[in-house]
């Protein structure tokens, strides 16, 4: 076991957002569920507190993992969605106080949430350190992407989540964002990926039963996206750079995920010329994307622009640990990521895209390099091990904050503090 202070620890995971479902196969359900087994490899005593749950965890570790859900009630859409959510994020502290209390854990992880603003409070009760993880300005990005009507309500929430907090973020954007909301220390830490299940070697087996059972003929390279199909993630750009890749050469298209530009981007991608052959997989279980990255040559991942680009992207991360060339747009978070392990575009330019992938698949030794220099940099940075070893050191450094100056009162600092993930 993991021990501070000869104290086995035992950490309290707070999931409380509905919209990520434990057993679910979109981005934010794989990096908690992959954050919460890797802790538990490394000896902690992991709880997960969910709002929703859907499924089994299937990652490597997770059958150590602890998950307790959370009674939120029924969750409404439409013009009842804001003041539903605000009633499903107090019953998840109303209730997940009594498991605490019971529970007595050393510390809590909380995945900020909308509407979520009790969690400083809670821990202020319980007397237990507490690290806050920000993946995204909820706030805004709710109201972007799918409207906000008590917006006062869910400001006020996030600001009383992140006031004094010790946060780890996925990006440098979010944590000096989390910086100027009011959080009092920030640390970045990308996202990881599964190295081991990600292994080429590995991968190189089910490379041609994967492709022969997706259509793809032996001789055809294969372009790739593995990700929610959501508008700012640019599949329609990539889609475009195929067609014009497609007029002189036969090519392979392979989308795995879903969302709700599915039915648009399939009818898109339906008017391909012949020469491209597209496979749309939909969702596909968390355990074997692993196969469905092994069947491409390249991976892309094709943002479209973006003024607050804050993304950790899994994609890239684990297409890197599976020793893909990757193809990603050009914006400092992916930057950081890649290093020179893959080729940088100019985002929502399907022109650039197209180019740079022509030059790929006339250069495999290219490929091959970028994907052997790919793979050694996702190994020393970026395994979800890794990653929990540093959660780890945050949580032993915010304990140490705790008793030297008490909770709440932890001092600010930059964002210097970095992982080496």
């Amino acid at each position: 076991m993991i021990r501070h202070d000869n104290a086995e620890l035992e950490v309290a995971y707070l999931l409380p957002d509905p919209g990520i479902p434990v057993g679910g196969s979109k981005g934010a359900s794989v990096h908690v569920e992959s954050l919460c087994a890797a802790l538990a490899r490394r000896g902690a005593d992991v709880t997960l507190y969910a709002a929703r749950v859907t499924g089994p965890m299937t990652t490597r570790g997770s059958e150590s993992v602890r998950v307790v859900p959370i009674d939120v009630g029924n969750v409404s859409s439409g013009q009842r969605a804001d003041t539903s959510r605000i009633d499903a994020a107090n019953a998840y502290f109303d209730n997940v106080e009594r498991f605490l209390t019971f529970r007595e854990p050393g510390c809590i992880i909380e995945r900020l949430s909308l509407f979520a603003g009790r969690g400083s409070q809670l821990a202020d009760d319980l007397g237990l350190p507490r690290l806050v993880e920000v993946n995204a300005p909820i706030a805004d990005e709710r109201k972007r992407h799918f409207g906000l009507s008590l917006e006062t309500v869910a400001r006020q929430a996030e600001f009383d989540a992140l006031r004094g907090a010790s946060i780890v973020a996925v990006s440098e954007p979010l944590a000096r964002w989390a910086l100027d909301m009011g959080a009092g220390t920030a640390r970045v830490i990308p996202n990881g990926a599964d190295v081991e299940g990600l292994d080429p070697n590995l991968l190189s087996f089910l490379a041609p039963i994967t492709r022969s059972r997706l259509g793809f003929a032996k001789s055809t390279p294969v372009i790739g996206f593995v990700g929610s199909l959501k508008p700012w993630h640019g599949v329609d750009v990539l889609i475009e750079a195929v067609s014009l890749l497609g007029q002189t050469m036969q090519i392979g298209l392979l989308i795995v995920g879903d969302g709700p530009e599915y039915g648009r981007l399939s009818e898109f991608a339906g008017r391909l010329a012949p020469q491209v052959t597209t496979v749309m997989t939909g969702a596909v279980d968390l355990s074997r994307v692993a196969e469905h990255i092994a069947a491409m040559d390249i991976s892309v991942a094709p943002y479209v622009e973006n003024d607050f680009f804050y993304f950790s992207p899994l994609k890239v991360v684990e297409a890197m640990a599976a020793g893909r060339a990757v193809v990603a747009s050009d914006f400092p978070p992916i930057r950081d990521l890649l290093g020179a392990a893959g080729v940088l575009v100019t985002p929502s330019d399907p022109g650039s895209l197209a180019q740079s992938l022509e030059r790929l698949l006339a250069e495999p030794e290219t490929r091959r390099l970028l994907g052997a220099t790919a793979r050694a940099r996702a190994v020393e940075r970026s395994s979800w091990s890794t990653v929990a070893d540093t959660v780890l050191s945050e949580l032993a450094a915010v304990r140490q904050r705790i008793e030297g100056a008490g909770v709440g009162s932890a001092s600010r600092t930059d964002t210097s503090d970095r992982s080496s993930t």
